[in-house]
């Protein structure tokens, strides 16, 4: 097993991220087995890279979930067995797990921007890589039905741009793929909840522009594809009070960087809208209703519950839910609170204090 190092999370976090913890993170509190390093003060993951090609140009993958139990348990990966119903939504491959050619590629040259006026709103959302018609994060090999989340994360024999990222993913900070059995690469974590716990996770891929360039993630089109039951409830918000327990899209464009490039130095101050997610991977890798396939529900806190104050951090989606029964939450546009036609990957890393 790979040797895991967790950091001291007694630092501050910044605006944005969730408490610092009083003691080390224990090593039962990190969800994915593969994962090579996690550092809640930093706000980084360290994982596994993995040498392949697209379109006969050679790519490097993570992995992160499975359809398999055994295969998960082998690789170090995360059982998901609501992947096996993701359909149209995954992309055939061939080779084996450590050196997968994709049908479908990345390009990760575009320059990603992301802009917000005073009040914190995005006015300007442009993701800095983009997948082809034919990418998808989510393979199987070809007569197969196991379904793999591999996102390509870096171009090129030597990828190294963690500057600008023209050949990374825009959550890479550091990456080294020198000698391709020992082929890693450093993310910056998203933070969030579950079933108000606070947890942490990456997110990877987006089926929509916006929320890949948000989210520092590939926009990748197919994901739209995916297979009912294959996905699971996230709740996003767009706006909300920008306090220390502030929340949404504007509470982190405003206290944290969001338009920022992501850096090792700057990795624990860009903040995180802090979503709510649905659903945590059960204790010991066993089956659960996990996906890291997330269905996003976009929240607004109405204009009279900003007013009186209605308006704070929610960890958990049944009070997201209760507050627009009560009328206090709706879709950003006005209309009733519901999902939207986004799927994001947000595959889950660890969590802080207690089990979701």
């Amino acid at each position: 097993m790979h040797r895991l190092t967790i950091l001291s999370l007694a630092a501050i976090l910044a605006a944005g991220t969730l408490p610092a913890a009083a003691a080390p993170l224990p090593r039962a509190n990190v969800v994915l087995p593969s994962a090579l390093a996690v550092d809640l003060a930093a706000n980084t993951v360290t994982l596994p890279l993995y040498r392949g090609t697209a379109h006969g140009q050679t790519v490097w993958y993570i992995k992160t979930d499975v359809s398999d139990q055994s295969i998960a348990k082998a690789q170090g990966l995360l059982y998901s067995p609501a992947l096996a119903a993701v359909g149209d939504g995954a992309q055939v491959v061939t080779g084996d797990p450590s050196s997968f050619a994709f049908t479908g590629g990345v390009d990760f040259a575009p320059e990603r921007v992301l802009t917000a006026g005073a009040d914190g709103a995005p006015t300007v959302a442009k993701p800095g890589s983009v997948g082809d018609a034919d990418y998808s994060p989510f393979i199987h090999q070809q007569g197969s039905n196991v379904i793999y989340n591999a996102p390509i994360v870096a171009s090129g024999d030597h990828p190294s741009d963690i500057a600008h990222h023209t050949d990374t993913l825009d959550r890479i900070v550091a990456i080294d793929t020198l000698d391709p059995k020992h082929a890693r690469a450093t993310l910056v974590l998203a933070r969030g909840f579950t079933n108000n716990r606070p947890i942490a996770y990456i997110s990877t891929d987006a089926s929509e522009a916006g929320p890949a360039a948000i989210e520092r993630s590939t926009y990748a089109p197919r994901l739209a594809k995916a297979g009912h039951g294959s996905t699971i409830p996230i709740y996003v918000f767009f706006n909300g009070n920008t306090g220390a327990q502030g929340q949404g899209i504007t509470f982190a464009a405003l206290t944290g960087k969001l338009g920022a490039d992501a850096s090792a130095a700057n990795a624990a101050s860009l903040g995180s809208p802090l979503n709510i997610q649905a659903t945590f991977p059960a204790a010991n890798n066993g089956p659960s209703g996990y996906s890291p396939l997330w269905d996003v529900s976009p929240a607004a806190w109405t204009a009279a519950a900003l007013k009186s104050g209605k308006a704070h951090r929610l960890g958990d989606i049944g009070a997201v839910d209760d507050a627009a029964k009560a009328g206090f939450v709706t879709a950003p546009d006005g209309k009733p609170f519901g999902a939207a036609p986004i799927v994001v990957n947000c595959p889950v890393i660890a969590f802080a204090g207690t089990r979701p």
